[in-house]
Parts: C-alpha cells; structure tokens; sequence
C-alpha cells in the first residue's frame, strides 16, 4: 500500500483538493456589509415628501370630482324614479336603460380616478428609489461596501454600518423635488 498512516492520507488530500476549493475563493472580493433603511428615506426625503403634498392635492381634487358626480348619478336616479308614473312603459324603460349603461359607464371612471391615485404614488416612489440608486453605488465604492441590505431585513448591525443618513442627505441634494401629474 501507498498510504501507510492516515495522517499521510489527509495531508496527500489536503495537497490534491486544497488547489481547486482554494481558487474558486480567490476570486470573491473581501465581503463589507452596509445597511440602509430605505422606508425612512421614501417616507423623509424632500422629493418623497413634495410628492406626498402634490398627490395629496390631486387626492382631493379627485374625491371632490367623484362626490359631485356621484351626486349627479343620484339626482338622475331620482328624476327617474319620478318620471316612471307620469312616462309610457316603453319610453320609461328606454330610460332606464340608458341610466343603467351611464352608471356602468361612471363607475368605470370612477375607478379609475381612483386607481391613477396609486399609479402616481408608485411612479414617485420609484422616481426617488432611480435617483437613489447611483448614490448608494457611489457611497459603496466610497466605503468599499460589497453588500448592501435593507434595515429591515436586518436584525442588529453596528451603528456605523448604517448609510441612510448619508445616502438621505445626498439625495436631498440630488432630487429635492418630483415633478407629479395626472395623465
């Protein structure tokens, strides 16, 4: 036999299998974490919060539109409902109809109103998390930061591998505002 200890036998596998696991890490870079609370920034930045102000406003412009012409739908249905003793069955039934395809027609619109609402919160949110994005690239290079996680998905780090702060101030600079319309 070759081998005559085991000891001879794990150096002689040390020497065969160290070259090939020991190469594969040679090409991963030294691992530093970073963490960055990215609902505090969407919730805290000035782009976030001019957003939150303008989408507000279009909020209550739509909300007064749709109580006006939910009013509107109510006056119709009363006049109908009049109109039906004194009206020929067959023209009150025309009537009828042609209510009941404008209300299918107005809660069509109504809803989305009240979508386009959401679609301008989502278009803001991503407008500052694009602004965001070439800002935490340059804090990482800066700090040499590998990998960078969302605070929430963090249980405990050290203080001083938190980045909001900084990436906040940065994109505060950066994007101080958003512009934000209805289409």
């Amino acid at each position: 036999m070759i081998f005559k200890s085991t000891f001879t036998k794990i150096v002689v596998m040390g020497i065969i299998i160290f070259p090939f696991f020991g190469s594969a890490y040679a090409d991963f870079p030294q691992t530093t974490v970073g963490v960055i609370d990215l609902n505090y920034i969407l919730a805290e930045s000035k782009a976030a919060k001019d957003a939150a102000e303008k989408i507000e406003k279009i909020a209550q412009k739509i909300e007064k539109e749709v109580q006006e012409e939910d009013q509107s739908i109510l006056d119709e249905q009363n006049e109908l409902i009049e109109s039906q003793q004194i009206m020929a069955p067959a023209a009150f039934e025309e009537k009828r109809k042609d209510y009941e395809k404008k209300v299918q027609n107005y809660n069509i619109s109504r809803q989305e109103k009240l979508m386009s609402i959401d679609i301008l919160v989502t278009e803001s949110r991503n407008n500052v998390l694009n602004a965001l994005k070439p800002i935490l690239e340059e804090l990482s290079n800066d700090k040499g930061i590998t990998v960078l996680l969302e605070k929430n998905s963090v249980l405990l780090n050290a203080e001083n591998m938190d980045i909001t702060n900084e990436a906040l101030k940065a994109l505060n600079k950066e994007l101080p505002s958003i512009e934000v319309k209805l289409n």
